[in-house]
């Protein structure tokens, strides 16, 4: 359970470092009120690479309460699948999934009170689905975490996560 989370936890950090590295130098605000980020929207192709980044919106929801996410929206398909990243590489949250919504193979939400809580496909204890409705998604879960102060009480936390990509 714990190489688990954090696998997932892992695997969520790279997916927004690359998606991140795709996005522009200017920085913007994505709040978790639904607050808009400022940057103008930039897209980039590249083989079987799509990505754009900039003024999309994001409103996290962690165990009932808005989690605050610094920096911009940043959504790419890459490879076969859609990944989007919210805020920075430290802080971040980030999104593998099909680009219809049919199926989220992980979610990393970042470091919650200590905890460092996420969903990986395949892993037990959490789940994870999303919905699409053009550039908007919707994705809900239960993620999983361990607190490294009683490491041997896995915890889970709803989380819902709303994106409109740029």
């Amino acid at each position: 359970m714990i190489r688990a989370v954090v696998v997932a936890a892992a695997g969520a950090a790279i997916v927004v470092a690359g998606v991140a590295g795709c996005s522009s130098e200017k920085k913007s605000e994505t709040k978790s009120e639904s607050a808009s980020s400022s940057a103008a929207s930039v897209e980039a192709t590249q083989g079987n690479t799509t990505a754009s980044a900039g003024a999309g919106t994001a409103k996290v929801t962690i165990d009932g309460q808005p989690k605050e996410v610094q920096g911009q929206v940043v959504c790419a398909t890459t490879g076969g699948t859609f990944n989007i990243a919210i805020g920075d590489q430290t802080s971040g949250i980030a999104v593998v999934m099909a680009e219809d919504g049919s199926n989220v193979t992980s979610v990393g939400l970042g470091n919650i009170n200590g905890v460092a809580l996420g969903f990986q496909q395949g892993a037990p204890g959490g789940e994870a689905k999303a919905t699409k409705d053009g550039k908007n998604y919707k994705i809900t879960g239960t993620a999983t975490g361990v607190d490294m102060a009683n490491p041997m009480q896995p915890m889970t936390k709803p989380f819902e996560i709303e994106v409109s990509c740029p």
